[in-house]
């Protein structure tokens, strides 16, 4: 449940959830809140939502989405599926898992959301901010600006670097910093 409908006063039951554009009722804060990595600023939740559940409508116990709005508030309906700890849908099959299937899984989900946590953006953050006022700056400078360990920078610059939102160009010693990050550069141009 959500306080106030849609933003154009349209109904949702009334459109297909995969093609609403996405609209903000005040950009600056969903933008500011995106740089934080609290928000997406595409707006693709409805999809994403739709995407997830698409996986599992082979299963007995499948109920898709809803989606209903009025004029003052907006209703999503997300339906238990009750498929178990041992089914998993891939590829349109349900399969059983092994202990090492769900290991690999639970490896990678962990893996992916090491790039969402709170600490990673705050050091995103910094290290921009470092990047920003010192392009040639030094893994072991960064460390001691941030006060943390060098090896925890160095895990947050290949985090970024492997997500290409930084580079570093030049030799290891007299190379510098550049950050790809559009996101970043663009923000301060539209407050």
């Amino acid at each position: 449940y959500s306080p106030g409908g849609m933003f154009d006063g349209r109904l949702i039951q009334q459109l297909n959830p995969l093609t609403v554009p996405s609209k903000r009722r005040n950009p600056l804060l969903a933008d500011f809140f995106h740089r934080l990595k609290l928000m997406e600023r595409r707006g693709s939740g409805m999809k994403k939502i739709i995407g997830e559940y698409k996986r599992f409508e082979n299963l007995e116990n499948y109920h898709a989405p809803e989606f209903s709005s009025n004029a003052t508030e907006f209703h999503v309906t997300l339906w238990n599926l009750n498929y178990g700890e041992d089914v998993v849908k891939d590829n349109l099959h349900v399969v059983k898992e092994t202990d090492d299937v769900v290991k690999d899984v639970v490896k990678d989900v962990v893996k992916e959301k090491a790039n969402a946590t709170k600490e990673f953006a705050k050091a995103q953050r910094q290290i921009y901010k470092l990047i920003s006022q010192m392009p040639q700056i030094s893994a072991a400078q960064m460390s001691e600006n941030m006060g943390i360990s060098l090896r925890q920078v160095q895990r947050y610059l290949k985090q970024l670097s492997d997500l290409n939102l930084i580079v570093r160009e030049g030799s290891r010693k007299n190379g510098i910093w550049k950050i790809l990050d559009d996101e970043y550069e663009d923000f301060f141009k539209r407050i």
